[in-house]
């Protein structure tokens, strides 16, 4: 659901990714900021593969009882942040240092001032889909993973292919000889699937998305498909790949391996502060659609 108001705040996280210059200085005032506020407040550097099952290093320790978890990075410290926070419903306010990104709310410029309004619980919480990929191995034992940009199985050396079978619920659609084969959320659809020409779906949009990266002979279109579709993905025997879960959790995939992907039953919850039609704007300026000089309103009214 997109739209729900945020709650004021009484307690809350600051996270930062501890390579990023300036984050944790940044992340240090913002904590100071919460608990001039009159909040409770705790902060933590995040842990290389934090989301992986098991695995939350001092994040997740301090997460449960928290409403707020302020991120400081880039689009992929947000990444492994949000996956911890799906873990117990804790929305996210992401800063980003540097780099555009798509995640993140705030510049580091802005990050003091929109903190402010969210302490008072000013802004609207979005909820974004998640996939869940569960590995079935030769026993029948499966492994769920959760990602709320894509999950990837690709070639686990240069210079091979991998060929992977698609079927959407139990039809077989597709058999696939590429680099790799991604399924992505709509978060996902301004990442690895843009750059294979996939399509952009709206944020909260519950679809998902199925392409392949530098297909040889074989289907190259991206499809999507409902929210509550299964996915399968067949390692064809002879092939050994490696899957990677939103950039940072891998695990190999040995010949004969059955990948099943759907509609996770967690969900990413941001705290944003502009309308929803904001996404659009900032599509346009990330992507580079309008040049900076282009002024379409004085165009109009000449």
């Amino acid at each position: 659901m997109s739209g729900e108001r945020a709650r004021p705040v009484e307690r809350c996280g600051v996270c930062y990714h501890p390579d990023v210059a300036g984050a944790q200085q940044l992340a240090q005032r913002l904590c100071d900021q919460a608990a001039e506020a009159g909040c409770d407040v705790w902060m933590a550097a995040l842990e290389r593969d934090g989301n992986a099952p098991g695995n939350g290093g001092a994040v997740a320790e301090h997460l449960p009882g928290s409403d707020l978890l302020v991120c400081v990075g880039g689009d992929g410290t947000m990444l492994q942040a949000s996956g911890l926070a799906s873990m117990l419903g804790v929305p996210v306010f992401g800063v980003r240092m540097g780099r555009l990104g798509f995640l993140a709310e705030a510049t580091e410029g802005e990050a003091e001032a929109a903190l402010g309004l969210i302490l008072l619980g000013e802004g609207r919480i979005e909820e974004r889909t998640m996939a869940q990929a569960s590995v079935v191995d030769a026993s029948g034992q499966s492994e769920a993973m959760h990602a709320l940009n894509d999950v990837v199985i690709g070639r686990n050396r240069l210079g091979r292919t991998v060929t992977v079978g698609l079927r959407v619920d139990g039809v077989l659609l597709a058999e696939y000889r590429a680099d790799a084969v991604v399924v992505a959320t709509a978060t996902g659809s301004t990442g690895y699937t843009l750059a294979i020409s996939g399509p952009i779906l709206y944020p909260t949009s519950p679809e998902l998305i199925v392409g392949a990266v530098a297909p040889h002979l074989s289907y190259g279109n991206a499809l999507v498909v409902r929210g509550e579709t299964e996915i399968t993905l067949s390692m064809a025997r002879g092939y050994e790949a490696m899957m990677t879960v939103d950039g940072h959790h891998e695990r190999p995939v040995p010949s004969g391996t059955v990948v099943r992907v759907t509609r996770s039953p967690r969900v990413a919850r941001f705290v944003r502060l502009g309308g929803e039609q904001q996404f659009y704007a900032n599509l346009a300026l990330r992507l580079g659609w309008l040049r900076i000089d282009h002024q379409l309103d004085s165009d109009e009214g000449e």
